[in-house]
């Protein structure tokens, strides 16, 4: 997939163009306020081309939606694949995300506020986009880890799930909702320590995630 929507780069594809649009006026307006004529027009294409593409607006942000979770994830891998161990690779993870959701502020809305509530198909590529992360904090904790006698995978993998919702949280009240600069590598490393630190717990059996 190609990468366009975190780029300043010139958009010559109509599909591209509608994309850029639509991202620029759900953040701008808001999703149930934007029409398909504000997009096609943002756009400068035709209702035409439009309609070449998407049966609905609906379908346009299942589209968006999709291709933001996608180059999110790249991005947040990348950071965590260039660190050594475990700890270096989730702070590298945590202050990759921040980053992005603090400089493309409007992505960030559209994924986690904007987007709630539109449909029950949206709703389904939310859970969705949750799940992936969380499965990408549990293959990386499995894969430098190893087998272990005191974590199970299902331990694990609601653990994983856990600190998604808790970090999106974080996001869309001290990022999102908030007036004031943000300070990346204060929050990341904060972030961190519980992250780590949880974990730490986890697998010492000190917080038995599963009861007998």
């Amino acid at each position: 997939m190609d990468i366009f929507l975190f780029t300043s780069k010139s958009l010559k594809q109509p599909q591209e163009k509608l994309l850029r649009s639509a991202l620029h006026l759900f953040a701008e307006k808001g999703y149930r306020d934007t029409t398909v004529l504000d997009i096609v027009a943002h756009a400068r294409v035709s209702k035409t081309t439009f309609y070449n593409f998407y049966r609905s607006k609906e379908e346009l942000l299942a589209h968006l939606f999709e291709s933001l979770l996608e180059e999110v994830l790249i991005k947040v891998k990348l950071a965590a694949q260039r660190e050594s161990n475990i700890t270096d690779k989730a702070y590298a993870g945590i202050k990759s995300y921040i980053e992005i959701c603090i400089q493309e502020h409007a992505v960030a809305q559209l994924l986690l506020v904007s987007s709630v509530g539109v449909s029950d198909a949206i709703e389904d590529l939310r859970q969705t986009a949750y799940d992936r992360f969380a499965a990408f904090i549990f293959e990386t904790v499995r894969s430098e880890l190893g087998f272990t006698d005191t974590a199970s995978d299902e331990e694990i993998r609601l653990f994983s799930q856990a600190m998604v919702g808790a970090i999106n949280q974080v996001v869309i009240q001290e990022v999102l909702r908030l007036e004031k600069q943000t300070d990346v590598e204060v929050m990341a490393r904060f972030i961190n320590r519980i992250v780590v630190g949880s974990y730490t717990f986890l697998l010492a059996e000190q917080i038995p995630l599963i009861t007998e």
